[in-house]
């Protein structure tokens, strides 16, 4: 019984169960464990494309963006997390959407995790992101500010119409 009640001691875990649970209060799905790559688009057309700007304080961030697809636009709000100590930064990215059959496959949660440890402070680089129904995002992005990662991302989409 002891050792159960050090391993909720932990920081580490007791932060999992409450992001956990606060992802099922707020109706959110956990994000796929899958990291796409190029080879995960390849031959493929994009199915639409994807602009966002988010921001980061600490290791939450919040932004918007816009889907275009099949000649509509749809515009979303987006919450994420970056794993490491945190940020204070922005994000703009721009990119396509791959593997986007109908729009209801776009929202929900989407999972980044190729980038390795790092400290910057400015960057471009790219950005694969995935979601549970397989649609895929490449982003070029642009960050600004000052930010500690361990190499992994995950947003929240939610369709603002």
């Amino acid at each position: 019984m002891r050792s159960g009640a050090n391993l909720i001691r932990s920081p580490a875990i007791a932060a999992i169960f409450a992001v956990l649970g606060l992802l099922q209060l707020a109706g959110c799905e956990i994000p796929p464990s899958g990291i796409p790559t190029g080879a995960s688009i390849r031959g493929l057309k994009a199915s639409g494309g994807v602009t966002m700007t988010q921001a980061f304080v600490s290791g939450l961030g919040a932004g918007n963006g816009v889907l275009t697809f099949r000649g509509r636009t749809y515009p979303f709000t987006l919450t994420g997390s970056l794993i490491g100590l945190g940020a204070i930064s922005t994000l703009q990215a721009s990119g396509e959407v791959y593997k986007l059959s109908d729009v209801s496959q776009f929202p929900g949660a989407w999972i980044q995790g190729t980038g390795s440890l790092a400290i910057t402070t400015k960057a471009t680089g790219e950005l694969w992101l995935e979601n549970r129904n397989g649609v895929v995002m490449h982003l070029t992005a642009a960050q600004a500010g000052l930010t500690f990662s361990a190499g992994r991302y995950e947003i929240f989409i939610r369709l603002s119409q």
